[in-house]
């Protein structure tokens, strides 16, 4: 049986994706009770162990043939100020690669690591540099891919991921971005738009380039569904409209874009409305799972922390299983 350890487990997407290919997760580790309540109620809390990554050690965890760490992020992206591994979330990354040493010779043969793009530059690129050689010290060959989500689900969401074997190995292209894929594929029907008022309120924060772009899908013949997100410009809340017909990144209530509205607009009409949870759980690839036990906010917030399921899916396929049974 080829066996998974998860630390920064989140909700259990990146199981979910795992689970696709026959890898079967023995532990995971969170410190999110939230998360923890959403991957228990999907997967049951026989293999969750919630708590501090930082209170773990080696002996603390089963034998596996492959390990991950989606470490978090924050410290890595604008929304931690680009601290890297000084900030104290990201940093936890290295307790990762302690819990490896400990474990000494019973460390999985593989790894895996997600983060967002700012990993590879965090720092001026000394944050990579430092993982990567930690790992290539624990005996581990390193190489890296980037996957965008987009190229499963109309989501612009590009990751990178570090791979360590304890052997050499070379990763396939990633796969290519689909231009066929519109957010109209995974907009539930009908929906709360937003009255005239709120509507207008929008349309008010648009810059004179947003009011353009706006115009010009509501001019369009064919009714188009179009990604908005809230940023802060000036010390005032402003909206952004997408180029394209796909959301941009999911995040967290912690991140610069936060929650996501849907933009209907063509035939001279226009309506906006928040994406809904089913909505997120369809970008992420996770529409089967359960959300019930937590509030819809909640279950939002965990979505956008966590990874793709397809994508972690093709990469279990075309990277991991090659390198698993080589």
């Amino acid at each position: 049986m080829t066996c998974a350890v998860e630390f920064f487990a989140g909700m259990g997407l990146m199981r979910a994706g795992l689970e696709c290919v026959g890898i079967n997760t023995v532990f995971a580790n969170d410190i999110d009770e939230t998360k923890a309540k959403l991957y228990a109620d999907n997967w049951g809390r026989e293999e969750l162990h919630v708590g501090d990554i930082r209170a773990l050690h080696g002996d603390d965890i089963p034998n596996a043939n492959l390990v991950t760490a989606s470490f978090p992020c924050t410290d890595m992206s604008l929304a931690g100020h680009y601290k890297g591994l000084n900030g104290s979330e990201s940093s936890l990354v290295l307790d990762f690669l302690r819990i490896l040493s400990e474990m000494d010779s019973r460390a999985p043969r593989t790894l895996m690591i997600e983060n967002v793009m700012g990993f590879l530059t965090a720092n001026d690129g000394r944050d990579w540099e430092t993982v990567v050689s930690g790992i290539q010290k624990l005996g581990y060959h390193a190489a890296h891919i980037v996957v965008d989500a987009s190229a499963f689900v109309p989501q612009s969401r590009a990751r990178v991921f570090l791979f360590g074997h304890k052997g050499t190995f070379e990763l396939p292209a990633p796969p290519k971005v689909r231009k066929d894929l519109r957010l109209e594929s995974i907009a539930e029907e009908g929906g709360d738009w937003w009255p005239h008022d709120r509507l207008r309120a929008f349309l008010e924060t648009l810059s004179p380039i947003q009011s353009k772009r706006v115009s010009r899908y509501q001019g369009r013949f064919w009714p188009g569904y179009y990604g908005a997100f809230r940023r802060t410009r000036g010390g005032r809340a402003v909206w952004e409209v997408r180029a394209d017909e796909i959301a941009g990144t999911l995040r967290t209530t912690r991140g610069g874009s936060a929650k996501q509205a849907i933009v209907r607009a063509g035939r001279g009409d226009i309506a906006v409305r928040w994406m809904s949870l089913i909505e997120y759980a369809r970008l992420q690839g996770a529409e089967q799972l359960r959300y019930d036990s937590v509030t819809p906010s909640q279950a939002m917030f965990a979505l956008g922390d966590a990874v793709c399921v397809p994508v972690i899916e093709w990469l279990a396929k075309h990277c991991l299983m090659p390198l698993l049974l080589h």
